[in-house]
C-alpha cells in the first residue's frame, strides 16, 4: 500500500511513524518548507507514550510520481479542499481517503470525495509538536477507524491490521462510524472549546478555573444530541477523561495562539447543526461557537475576560430558550 499523508504536525507525524513501522511506502506532504526540510535531514522523531523514529519520503507537488492507495489527511478540517487538490494527479479509481481531524470532518472529506472513499480516524490521542520539531506524545490511548458508509470497513482493514500488528491494542474498525463521532464530539468538543476560551491546559481548567460543572454540561448537550439521532452513547465517562489531553494544550487552544482558524465548525458547530435539526437548544455549544468564532478573529482573547463573557451569554442563551 502507498500512502500519502498531508500535514507533518503532531497527528501526522504519528501517522507517518506508524506507516513506516508498519512497513508501507510513506511519503509525506509538508508545506512549511522548514518542517519539510528537518524532516528530509533527520526524519520523523517521536517521545512519550509512545517513541520512535521514522524517514517518510517528503513529497514535492508537481513532480511526477506513482499514484497513492491511500491518502491520509492530517491538516485542519477547513483545509481539505486546498490539501487535496495538488495530489489529484497521483490518484487513481480505487485511492481512499482518510480523515485524521477533529470534529465530523469526514463528512466534508466524503462530499469532495465520495462517500464510498471516505473514512476517518478519530483520535483519542494527546499529542504536540515541540518547537525542534520533536514530536511529544503525552498519551495515545487509541485509534477508532471507521468508513462513511457503512459495510465499507473491509476497504480500511488491511491498514488497520497493519497498525495494529505494530501497535497492539492501538487501532480499533468501528462498524458505525456515526456512532465513534458522536462519542468523540461529546469530550473533545467540550473540553477543546473551554480551553480556547479559557487559556488553560485542561488539568488547569477543569482544578483552578472551576469549568467542570460547565464541561459535564456540555457534554450532556452532546448526549442528548446524539441520541435525538439515533446515536446514543452507552457508556458515557467524564469528558476530562475522555477527551485525552491533560497537562497539553488541545488543538483549538494552540490555533488560536498561532492565529488559525479552529476546527469549532467540525465540533460545536456540528452539535448545534444537529440540535436545530432536532428542535433541542444547546445553550453551552451556541455560547462556545461564537465566542471561538470571535476569538479567532481577536474580537477577545483566551482568559478570564473571556469566560465571564461565556457565562454571560450562557445564561443568555438559556433565558432565551424558555421564551
Amino acid at each position: 500500500m502507498r500512502v500519502a499523508v498531508i500535514g507533518a504536525g503532531a497527528m501526522g507525524s504519528l501517522a507517518c511513524l506508524l506507516l513506516c513501522e508498519a512497513g508501507m511506502e510513506a511519503v509525506v506532504y509538508e508545506l512549511r518548507g522548514q518542517r519539510a526540510a528537518q524532516i528530509e535531514e533527520r526524519g520523523i522523531l517521536v517521545r512519550g507514550d509512545i517513541s520512535g523514529t521514522a524517514a517518510p519520503a517528503v513529497g514535492k507537488t508537481g513532480m511526477p510520481g506513482a499514484p497513492y492507495d491511500l491518502i491520509v489527511l492530517a491538516v485542519g478540517a477547513g483545509e481539505t479542499g486546498d490539501a487535496l487538490r495538488p495530489l489529484s494527479p497521483f490518484v487513481h479509481r480505487d485511492t481512499i481517503y482518510l480523515s485524521l481531524q477533529d470534529g465530523n470532518a469526514a463528512a466534508a472529506l466524503a462530499v469532495l470525495v465520495g462517500e464510498e472513499r471516505a473514512f476517518a480516524a478519530l483520535a483519542r490521542v494527546s499529542a504536540f509538536e515541540k518547537p525542534d520539531g520533536e514530536i511529544e506524545v503525552e498519551d495515545f490511548r487509541l485509534l477508532v477507524i471507521g468508513a462513511c458508509v457503512p459495510g465499507r470497513e473491509g476497504v480500511i482493514a488491511p491498514f488497520v491490521d497493519a497498525v495494529e500488528a505494530v501497535r497492539p491494542d492501538r487501532t480499533f474498525l468501528a462498524p458505525d462510524l456515526e456512532v465513534e463521532v458522536w462519542k468523540r464530539l461529546e469530550s473533545a468538543a467540550a473540553v477543546s472549546g473551554l480551553c480556547a476560551v479559557s487559556g488553560a491546559i485542561p488539568q488547569e481548567a477543569r482544578e483552578a478555573r472551576g469549568l467542570d460543572r460547565i464541561c459535564e454540561e456540555a457534554a450532556e448537550e452532546c448526549r442528548r444530541v446524539a441520541a435525538s439521532a439515533g446515536w446514543e452513547n452507552a457508556e458515557p465517562g467524564s469528558p476530562w477523561e475522555d477527551a485525552v489531553w491533560r497537562a497539553v494544550k488541545p488543538p483549538m487552544l494552540r490555533d488560536i495562539e498561532a492565529g488559525r482558524k479552529t476546527e469549532i465548525a467540525f465540533m460545536s458547530g456540528r452539535i448545534v447543526e444537529q440540535a436545530r435539526e432536532a428542535g433541542l437548544a444547546v445553550p453551552l455549544h451556541s455560547t462556545l461557537l461564537t465566542l471561538v468564532r470571535e476569538l479567532e478573529s481577536g474580537r477577545h482573547k483566551p482568559g478570564e475576560a473571556a469566560l465571564k463573557e461565556l457565562e454571560r451569554r450562557i445564561d443568555e442563551e438559556r433565558g432565551m430558550s424558555l421564551l
